[in-house]
C-alpha cells in the first residue's frame, strides 16, 4: 500500500486481513460430499418449485370446469399467488428459525406441513378451504423446505458454485411429472386424486433430500438475523431486489398461463398440459448448462445475455404463436432460459453479501420474490382479454400478458447491467484493500462504491474478477 493511500483504506485493510483467516477459501471444499448435497437440493426443488409449477394444470381445470361454483378467475389466480408468496414473505423468520434450531428441523417441519396442505386441498369443498390449503398452508410448507436449503450450496462450492446451483435448480424442471403425470391422473380419477398423488410423491422426494443435505455452519458460522443494517445499507441489495421482482413478475405470469394460452388457441387441456410440461423439460435439461455458463462468464454477465434472449423470444415468438407446434417449441426454449434466477441467485447473493450474511441477504430477496409471485398470476389473468361474443377461444387473448412479460425481462436486464457495473467497481476497490486476494467476505459490505466510477464500468469487459 502506497503512502498516498488514505488512512481510512489502511484501517479497512487491517479489518479485512484479519477476516481472511475466518473466511479462508480452503474452508469451501468445492465438491466432495457437496455433490450429495446437490442431489438433495435437486430433490427439494423438484418437490417444491416443480410441484408448484404444476398449479398451471389445476388453474386451467378450475377455469374450464367451474370447479368451485361462483369463483372468479381472479380467485383462482390468487390461490396460485398465495402458494408462491405466503411462505416466501416469511423468509427472514425462516432464516432465523434455522439459526435458533437447525437446518434439519426446519426441513422436516416444512415437509410435514406441505404434505398435510396438499392432502387437505384434495378434500376441499369450499373456495376458502382451497385458499387456506393449496394457497397459504402449501406456500408455508414449500418455503420452509425450499428457502432453508438455498443457503447450503454456497457453503460447499466456490469455483463450481453456479454449476452446482444449475444442477440443483434443474429439479424444479422436474415439474413435467406434475404437469403431464397429474393431468393424466386428473383425466382418469379427478383433480382430487391428482392432488393426493402429488402429496405422496413430494413427501417421498423430500424425505430422501432431508437424509442427504448437510450444512457447514460450524465452519462458516453464518449470521442468522431477521434483518441486518449492513445488508440494507448496501446498494447491491436494491439492485438484486429489482432484478428478482421484475424477473418473477415475468416468470410466474408466463409459467402459470401457458396451459390456458394453449387452450385459447383451440387445443385440449391435455395438449395444454404438454405445452406447460415443455417449460419443465427445458428447465431440467438446460439449467446445468446455464450454471456452467455462469461459472465461465460470471453469473451476472451470463444472466444479462440469457434474459435478453428471453424478452426477444417473448416478443418475436409468443405473441405471433397460432399453432400447437410453435407453442411447444416456444415453451421448450423459454423453459430453458426464463428461470435463470433459480440457478444464479445464491451465487450472486454470495458475491454481494459474503458467505456469512448470504442467508440474511437472500431473505430480503425472498420477500421480493413472494410479493411479485403473489401479484403475477393476478396480473396475468387480469390482462387476459375475453374472447369475442359467441366464440369459445381467441388466439389474441394473451397478447397483453405477453407484452407485460417481455417488458419485465427487459427491466431485469437493465437492473443487472447496473449491478454488474457496481460489482466491478467494488472489486477494483477490493483489490486495493485485500491486495488482490478475493474473498466472499461480508466485510466488502463496508466498502464505499463511487457512482461515477460505476458508470465508467458499465461497458467494461476486462475485469479483476468474473461478475
Amino acid at each position: 500500500m502506497s503512502d498516498s493511500t488514505p488512512m481510512k483504506s489502511k484501517e479497512l485493510e487491517v479489518v479485512n486481513v484479519e477476516s481472511v483467516s475466518k473466511d479462508n477459501p480452503h474452508q469451501v471444499p468445492d465438491g466432495g460430499y457437496g455433490w450429495f448435497v446437490v442431489i438433495g437440493c435437486f430433490l427439494f426443488n423438484l418437490s417444491t418449485w416443480g410441484a408448484n409449477s404444476g398449479y398451471a394444470i389445476y388453474l386451467a381445470h378450475y377455469l374450464a370446469d367451474d370447479t368451485f361454483h361462483g369463483a372468479s378467475k381472479i380467485d383462482y389466480a390468487i390461490i396460485g399467488g398465495l402458494s408462491f408468496a405466503s411462505g416466501t414473505v416469511l423468509a427472514p423468520l425462516i432464516n432465523y428459525l434455522v439459526g435458533v434450531t437447525n437446518l434439519t428441523f426446519v426441513l422436516v417441519l416444512g415437509w410435514i406441513i406441505q404434505f398435510i396442505a396438499v392432502m387437505l386441498a384434495s378434500w376441499a369443498t369450499k373456495l376458502w378451504q382451497l385458499f387456506l390449503t393449496q394457497g397459504v398452508l402449501f406456500g408455508i410448507g414449500m418455503a420452509l423446505v425450499a428457502l432453508s436449503n438455498v443457503n447450503v450450496l454456497p457453503q460447499w462450492f466456490k469455483r463450481k458454485r453456479n454449476l452446482a446451483g444449475g444442477i440443483a435448480a434443474a429439479g424444479s424442471g422436474g415439474g413435467v411429472i406434475f404437469n403431464v403425470g397429474m393431468q393424466d391422473v386428473m383425466n382418469k380419477h379427478g383433480y382430487q386424486w391428482a392432488l393426493r398423488a402429488q402429496a405422496i410423491i413430494c413427501a417421498s422426494l423430500s424425505f430422501v433430500g432431508i437424509c442427504l443435505v448437510r450444512s457447514r455452519n460450524k465452519h462458516i458460522k453464518p449470521v442468522y438475523r431477521v434483518s441486518d443494517k449492513q445488508v440494507w445499507s448496501c446498494f447491491g441489495t436494491y439492485m438484486l431486489i429489482l432484478w428478482t421482482m421484475t424477473t418473477m413478475l415475468g416468470y410466474v405470469t408466463l409459467m402459470y398461463n401457458l396451459a390456458d394460452f394453449t387452450r385459447s388457441l383451440g387445443y385440449s387441456a391435455s395438449q395444454g398440459s404438454v405445452v406447460s410440461a415443455m417449460v419443465a423439460v427445458g428447465a431440467c435439461a438446460f439449467r446445468p448448462l446455464t450454471g456452467l455458463v455462469g461459472d465461465i462468464l460470471g453469473p451476472v454477465s451470463a444472466t444479462i445475455l440469457i434474459h435478453t434472449f428471453v424478452f426477444t423470444l417473448v416478443f418475436a415468438m409468443w405473441i405471433p404463436t397460432r399453432n400447437y407446434a410453435t407453442a411447444v417449441a416456444f415453451a421448450l426454449m423459454v423453459g430453458a432460459t426464463m428461470g435463470t434466477v433459480w440457478v444464479v441467485m445464491a451465487g450472486i447473493a454470495t458475491r454481494v453479501f459474503g458467505l456469512k450474511k448470504v442467508g440474511v441477504g437472500l431473505a430480503a430477496l425472498w420477500i421480493a420474490i413472494g410479493v411479485s409471485g403473489f401479484c403475477s398470476p393476478i396480473i396475468g389473468i387480469s390482462l387476459k382479454s375475453d374472447p369475442p361474443n359467441g366464440a369459445e377461444t381467441d388466439p389474441t387473448q394473451y397478447v397483453n400478458p405477453a407484452i407485460f412479460v417481455g417488458f419485465m425481462y427487459f427491466a431485469s436486464v437493465l437492473s443487472l447491467i447496473i449491478l454488474r457495473a457496481w460489482l466491478i467497481t467494488r472489486d477494483e476497490i477490493s483489490v486495493e484493500v485485500h491486495g488482490g486476494h478475493f474473498e466472499d467476505s461480508a466485510d466488502d459490505l463496508l466498502l464505499r462504491v463511487p457512482p461515477l466510477q460505476c458508470i465508467r464500468n458499465i461497458c467494461r469487459f476486462r475485469l479483476p474478477r468474473k461478475v
